[in-house]
């Protein structure tokens, strides 16, 4: 059976580009998910290489944005490098503000809210604690947080619906997602 929260089954994927999870990020809007709910992990290194905000203001940075914004007295600003491909992206992980939550670790979305909401304890156990608390299994955590730290950029949405999680699946995949799961 597929862990899920409630009725709705957890889809994830890790992309290893930064076109690849902004396509991901983008197939998710476009099938109805707001920014809101869409849920992503990433190394600080991977940020500031990928999703620089002083460059690109999109959706996904300011998202990233607003998260940051909750946490500081001033938002902070993410981007893309010039040229790229991070035009969603960017925004919603410019503002996440995730340095205090997991040292070294960016997340944006309702994984980062539940984990500030968590405290010291969800904190203190880290990226397996707080996805496992979202109900993804701790080996595939473990997978995930080996790629995350090498560049890896995990995206992971709760679908509404089984018709949800087969297209989420299908679309993550043709954009390059791997260890795409639900």
């Amino acid at each position: 059976m597929a862990p899920s929260i409630g009725n709705a089954a957890i889809v994830t994927a890790l992309f290893k580009n930064a076109a690849g999870v902004e396509r991901a990020y983008d197939t998710a809007l476009a099938r109805g998910y707001s920014r809101d709910d869409i849920n992503l992990v990433l190394s600080e290194q991977t940020r500031r290489k990928y999703f620089n905000v002083d460059q690109v203001e999109t959706d996904l940075a300011h998202k990233a944005a607003e998260s940051t914004e909750k946490k500081q007295p001033a938002a902070a600003k993410v981007g893309g490098p010039a040229g790229g491909t991070a035009a969603t992206i960017a925004p919603a992980l410019a503002a996440v503000g995730s340095a205090a939550l997991l040292p070294g670790l960016v997340l944006a979305g309702p994984i980062a809210i539940a984990l500030a909401a968590g405290g010291a304890v969800a904190i203190a156990g880290g990226l397996v604690t707080a996805l496992t608390n979202w109900g993804i299994p701790k080996g595939r955590i473990e997978q995930y947080e080996s790629e995350i730290r090498q560049g890896g950029v995990l995206i992971g949405v709760q679908a509404r619906d089984d018709a949800d999680t087969a297209y989420l699946q299908n679309e993550w995949q043709a954009a390059g997602g791997v260890l795409v799961r639900a």
